[in-house]
């Protein structure tokens, strides 16, 4: 070879040769890419720095350090795209790599944790902080979530003071338990001003507050309003604060924080918002393209008689038997009461009938596809496995060595094995040495995770370039000491 008797010092001027030589090509690309555009570039070439060693120097004192001021082959004067959110300019879905930004900023975001702005002393913190009060926080909030259905069932009295004794009861138990949680987070900060820099706990405060308001302060009033009127008054604006328990609900929202499944799902439902709005937005307008056709053209006619009498009476005609043919009944109680029902019914039926099932049977793809996938690779795995197990001989105690592992191959069926799983059988018996470096014995699963390695399936990850670089500096240090050697 035409480096052998070589220098280190010789070396690396020869690599740093190659590298300017590089640089030059690079240089020249990007001035011809910059004359086609009508543009003037300037292209700085790095500065590589090349240790000076002598040739008794260690491995440890030779570096070669560049400095690369901008990518090979980069334009300063590329435009960026730019867009809304999680979108590129003029995108109709998500961009995976502002996905990914958005997410590796959120992880190395400092999250917010409440609990550490709390007091260190304290018999408010210390509840405040116990799993089992937060625990049952939880099951008091999801059994107020269903006593609200049942009061909407059962309860028909329109203010607190009117509903039966049962109700004002469990009513009253569930404000005072709310109250007094909210209370001991308020009193739990180091700082109270604190309180207020938490979304979580506002939220939380406003749905208290709205409970008190319906459960105590709602009935003072009514009973300060009835002594001073000796008949009752109007109570009719009272009546109206009736639908606040209404937003006792959105309470439930903290349950998806111990759930993560929960919100992955909504996560996927914001961001996939916009291609849903412009997936409906392209449906009305074709509704509405055909509506004004079919209006034209069946306008009197008896056949077409209460359905295409004019365009809204064909939009609605032509969305119910087509986007919700099996709920027209349904559509049709909520249009006689009222535009604002039959909206809201709409709007219903596309969050439920078509995101929310859709994205279920993704996830039921998604799931039976990821299970497939597993149990394909855990019976290859099996069965390469066993056919190994089955040829290494009982006295090769010590594990399987190159020298055996070669004569395995030439059992047909091994290679027969391989062959179904994908493994490239010619590359394992090109490469053994890549199996068995620094290594004399494997055991069978090392055996049978190396061979799997050499799948055409299988993706480059960033360990395997670490551990590439390894390979790749062990070799240039046993050639060093081989050159210092012969030197």
């Amino acid at each position: 070879m035409a480096l052998r008797g070589k220098s280190v010092e010789e070396l690396l001027s020869i690599q740093s040769a190659a590298l300017r030589q590089l640089l030059a090509v690079n240089e020249a690309l990007a001035e011809a890419h910059a004359v086609k555009d009508g543009l003037k570039k300037e292209v700085a070439i790095p500065e590589i720095e090349v240790a000076k060693t002598s040739s008794n120097a260690t491995a440890d004192d030779v570096k070669q350090r560049a400095s690369l001021k901008e990518p090979l082959l980069k334009r300063s004067n590329s435009p960026t795209p730019e867009g809304f959110g999680l979108f590129s300019q003029g995108a109709m879905f998500p961009d995976a790599d502002k996905m990914k930004d958005k997410i590796r900023a959120t992880l190395f975001a400092p999250e917010y944790d409440p609990e550490a702005v709390y007091k260190t002393t304290g018999r408010c913190q210390a509840i405040a902080r116990d799993a089992t009060f937060k625990t049952i926080t939880m099951v008091v909030i999801v059994l107020n979530a269903l006593w609200i259905g049942i009061d909407t069932d059962l309860n028909t009295a329109e203010l607190e003071i009117e509903s039966p004794l049962i109700f004002q009861v469990v009513d009253n138990a569930f404000c005072f338990f709310f109250t007094f949680e909210i209370t001991v987070r308020y009193l739990a900060y180091q700082n109270q001003s604190d309180a207020f820099k938490d979304f979580s706990f506002c939220f939380d405060l406003s749905l208290v507050a709205t409970m008190i308001w319906e459960v105590w302060v709602t009935t003072l009033l009514v009973l300060l309003l009835t002594s001073a009127d000796h008949g009752g008054g109007n109570l009719s604006i009272l009546r109206l604060f009736r639908l606040f328990r209404l937003v006792r609900i959105a309470r439930v929202g903290r349950l998806m924080s111990s759930c993560r499944e929960l919100v992955v799902l909504v996560k996927g439902i914001g961001m996939g918002l916009r291609s849903v709005l412009s997936t409906l937005f392209l449906m009305m307008v074709v509704i509405y393209i055909f509506a004004i056709i079919f209006t034209q053209l069946f306008r009197g006619s008896p056949e077409a008689e209460g359905c295409y009498d004019g365009v809204l009476q064909s939009m609605n005609c032509l969305m119910l038997n087509v986007v919700f043919p099996e709920q027209q009944e349904l559509m049709a109680k909520m249009l006689e009461l009222g535009p604002m029902t039959y909206l809201l019914g709409i709007f219903y039926l596309l969050v439920t009938g078509l995101t929310v099932m859709n994205m279920l049977i993704g996830v039921l793809v998604e799931v039976v596809s990821v299970v497939a996938q597993v149990d394909k690779e855990e019976s290859a795995v099996k069965a390469l496995r066993d056919k190994i197990q089955d040829l290494v001989p009982p006295e090769s105690k010590q594990g399987i060595s190159r020298q055996l592992f070669l004569q395995l191959m030439m059992d047909e069926e091994l290679v027969f094995t391989m062959q179904n799983i994908d493994v490239d059988v010619m590359c394992v018996v090109d490469y053994p040495e890549i199996m068995f470096h620094a290594r004399d014995y494997l055991s069978v699963p090392e055996l049978v995770d190396a061979v799997l390695q050499f799948r055409r399936t299988t993706s480059v990850s960033m360990m395997d370039i670490a551990q590439l670089r390894k390979f790749m500096v062990a070799e240039l240090e046993s050639l060093r000491q081989a050159i210092k050697t012969r030197g």
